[in-house]
């Protein structure tokens, strides 16, 4: 979302988003602040900020003493009012599905996830996130406001359904529709990296970047982007498939139709089946314990994600990937591995190097990016 506000031609609705993303971005800023970031009229400023006070969405904090050492008004800032709205997160993964609940400013104060079956049909899938999610919410001491989803597969943000997930076995489920019948609150739903790229933009390391990527290693490996201050979603399918880019032709065949796609050879599902085990929480022990085959599969794994990446920074010179998932861990050398093989196959990096880091979200980066979906529009953007 861009940070430049117009004050005629924008609507109403877009600058108040742009204020309160801006509250978040500067951290506790004054009106006369926001009026220069946003390039909003100090008038206009007033006028957003009393009805966001109306709200209780905005509060004023304190002051601060203007920077000239002389007599005169101290200036008053502004913060979000944490408390005041929750909001429910929910991830779903091939493998689980994860619940969260947020507060405005990220931090998840509740958290619940359980297993999915492995060939759980779509009606199944349905009535088992809707049972799970009314006992969870049901938990909540503060009703929540919205709903965000991020999910697998193919979707359909627009229509609130995910066109398909072929791995699941699932097409054309009508999930927001589903949830809505239940909970009488606003739903949105999205691709869960696309959600991550705006947990990113709005909490994370990348409030100050305007192109950057977003790339999550699970059982999958998926993508979302910013390009321009603004977070890229194709028409129909949304885009943002890394794990289906093609990293060895001809190679190991994939769920999707086609061979060698990357998700095959650097995502967990692969690294699992590859050192036969049943979770990726003991290929992270065997890292950090040296295990010279699993310490080679995770440089591998970085070298092999590293090598599609030099792809796209090629066509998209980014300022930062972020890299989320449980590989991402500092102590393995999968980030490293992906750094050397961007630095040594990118002719753009050679030019501007792309910052690579581990994504600062943690582990509830799946519930956030779904929960901020659910905050950017039905709060942020609220008319």
């Amino acid at each position: 979302m861009s940070f430049i506000g117009q004050n005629t031609l924008r609507t109403k609705q877009l600058n108040r988003s742009l204020v309160l993303q801006t509250i978040l971005r500067l951290e506790k800023p004054s009106r006369q602040e926001i009026a220069a970031f946003t390039k909003l009229t100090p008038a206009t400023i007033t006028n957003i900020i009393s009805e966001l006070m109306a709200e209780k969405l905005v509060a004023e904090t304190g002051s601060m003493e203007n920077g000239e050492k002389r007599a005169g008004r101290k200036t008053i800032v502004l913060d979000l009012n944490e408390e005041s709205k929750r909001i429910a997160g929910v991830h779903i993964r091939s493998d689980r599905v994860e619940f969260g609940i947020m507060t405005l400013k990220g931090k998840v104060v509740q958290f619940h996830h359980f297993p999915l079956p492995e060939k759980i049909g779509q009606n199944d899938f349905l009535a088992i996130v809707i049972k799970e999610l009314e006992s969870f919410l049901a938990t909540s001491k503060v009703p929540v406001s919205c709903i965000g989803i991020g999910s697998v597969g193919l979707v359909d943000f627009e229509n609130g359904r995910i066109l398909e997930a072929d791995h699941m076995g699932w097409e054309n489920v009508e999930l927001v529709s589903a949830i809505s019948a239940r909970f009488p609150i606003p739903v949105y739903l999205d691709h869960h990296i696309r959600g991550m790229a705006l947990a990113e933009k709005l909490f994370g390391s990348c409030k100050n970047e305007a192109n950057f990527l977003s790339v999550y290693v699970g059982q999958g490996i998926g993508s979302g982007m910013y390009l321009r201050d603004q977070l890229f979603r194709s028409d129909l399918t949304g885009a943002g498939e890394l794990g289906h880019m093609i990293y060895q032709p001809d190679g190991i065949p994939c769920w999707c139709g086609s061979r060698g796609c990357l998700e095959r050879y650097a995502s967990e599902a692969a690294i699992m089946k590859e050192f036969q085990i049943d979770s990726i929480d003991d290929f992270i022990t065997g890292c950090k314990q040296d295990e010279e085959k699993m310490l080679t599969g995770a440089k591998d794994a970085g070298k092999q994600i590293g090598t599609v990446l030099a792809s796209i920074i090629n066509m998209l010179h980014v300022n930062k990937i972020m890299i989320g998932g449980k590989l991402a861990d500092p102590q393995l050398p999968v980030i490293s591995e992906i750094r050397k093989e961007v630095r040594r196959l990118s002719f753009l990096d050679k030019k501007r190097k792309v910052e690579i880091e581990a994504s600062s979200m943690g582990e509830h980066v799946g519930v956030i990016g779904a929960a901020s979906l659910a905050l950017l529009y039905a709060i942020f953007n609220k008319s």
